[in-house]
């Protein structure tokens, strides 16, 4: 359930954000908003049904292939029904215009999905390697958040300022459902981070504490109701200004422009004389077409074999990021190289003072004693049997290893 409301969430944020758009541009570039319709903004919703489809379709599709094929009927199917909806809009302009800008959201919103599904497996692979830059990728298409409510208000002001009526009660009613979508939202998100945090440490069940949640968020919604009241009331007394009337009383005088003086023409054509002055081109020598052809000939060969490295690459990582199941995949590497490498730059640091004399230590022993020492035996009889003990080296060599196995410094 708590899925369900965080997709279904992620699918109204970004539909009334993209739904606003068209009547915005309506707005702000036709002065009549009669010839626009009512229904523009309702028209203009059907841009969810790209943005449900397409995100099932990312999470669900194994290979890239099928994630295009499916992508490409969604758009052929969301232009049929934005050229059956624009039949309404009677001027070309407008029908164009509602018919383009509805096909580019699509496509935006269909490369979205591709960008994040691509990302996910790359933070993955950042989170398993322990990367200290790492950072969560943000998906804007599946977040809600209160500053998006900026966007709303935005808009009801330069509808306000343009005599737009329509846009700015959808600027309105969308910025209302977009809150309330937004609390439920965060509720579900932080509620659940809670639980992660406080698992082991919290006694109290889930459900309880979704029920307090659940309370609590009913209290700030019925208090965001009570500010939004006053705004539903006086909608029918709003005061509209349009800014264009401002530069439309402006009279431009332009000054007046005096004749040019006229000379004689001769008649006689300036390029033929120049060219009778100094001939025809010569032509470039063949061994230079052969260079060009050549040098273009290798670009094309590295920029195509470039491509289709690209398309394979997005190709695996599209595919690497889930198996045949739906599962997550983690592809374990080959770690003994890096164990290799880990020892080889360890040898060549530069060692400390303690190490050298453990380092030294060792290379005596084993240098006047064949056999291994015991892990029971002490410094002493390690130095006797040996031979060392008592020698001027050995003692000097067991005071510097007593001194770094012990010492404070």
């Amino acid at each position: 359930m708590r899925k369900l409301i965080k997709l279904t969430a992620g699918w109204i944020h970004t539909s009334l954000i993209l739904a606003i758009i068209i009547p915005l541009l309506y707005a702000l570039c036709v002065e009549d908003q009669a010839a626009i319709g009512p229904y523009l903004y309702l028209k203009c919703l059907i841009i969810l049904l790209p943005i449900v489809i397409t995100d099932l379709a990312a999470g669900r599709c194994r290979n890239l292939a099928s994630y295009l094929f499916l992508c490409a009927l969604v758009f052929a199917a969301t232009g049929a029904l934005a050229w059956i909806l624009a039949g309404s809009l009677h001027d070309s302009v407008l029908f164009w215009g509602y018919f383009l800008l509805l096909l580019a959201e699509t496509l935006s919103v269909i490369i979205n999905r591709l960008t994040a599904r691509l990302q996910k497996q790359k933070d993955k692979e950042a989170a398993l390697a322990a990367d200290p830059t790492y950072r969560p990728f943000y998906d804007i298409l599946k977040e809600p958040s209160f500053p998006f409510l900026i966007y709303f208000g935005a808009v009801y002001l330069l509808a306000v300022n343009f005599n737009s009526p329509s846009v700015c009660n959808a600027a309105l009613f969308s910025s209302i459902l977009y809150a309330v979508i937004t609390f439920l939202y965060q509720y579900v998100c932080e509620t659940e981070r809670y639980l992660f945090l406080n698992k082991r440490t919290c006694n109290l069940p889930s459900k309880r504490i979704y029920g307090i949640g659940s309370g609590i968020l009913m209290i700030y919604l019925l208090l965001l109701m009570i500010l939004v009241l006053p705004s539903l009331v006086t909608i029918s007394h709003r005061h509209y200004r349009d800014l264009r009337e401002l530069t439309s009383d402006l009279k431009i005088e332009y000054p007046e422009i005096m004749p040019e003086n006229d000379t004689e023409h001769t008649g006689e054509d300036p390029m033929a004389a120049l060219l009778a002055e100094y001939g025809d081109a010569a032509p470039a020598p063949w061994w230079l077409d052969y260079i060009f052809y050549l040098v273009s000939t290798v670009v094309f060969v590295f920029l195509t074999i470039v491509l289709i490295k690209k398309v394979y690459a997005v190709f695996q990582d599209f595919r690497a990021a889930n198996d045949e199941n739906g599962d997550i995949v983690e592809e374990l590497q080959d770690t003994s190289e890096d164990i290799r490498k880990i020892k080889i730059s360890a040898d060549r640091r530069r060692l400390s003072e303690r190490e050298r004399i453990r380092k030294k230590y060792r290379r005596t022993i084993r240098r006047h004693r064949k056999d291994r020492p015991a892990v029971y035996e002490s410094p002493v009889e390690i130095e006797e049997n040996a031979g060392i003990a008592g020698t001027e080296e050995g003692v000097a060599l067991h005071m510097q290893y007593e001194l770094a196995r012990y010492g404070r410094e």
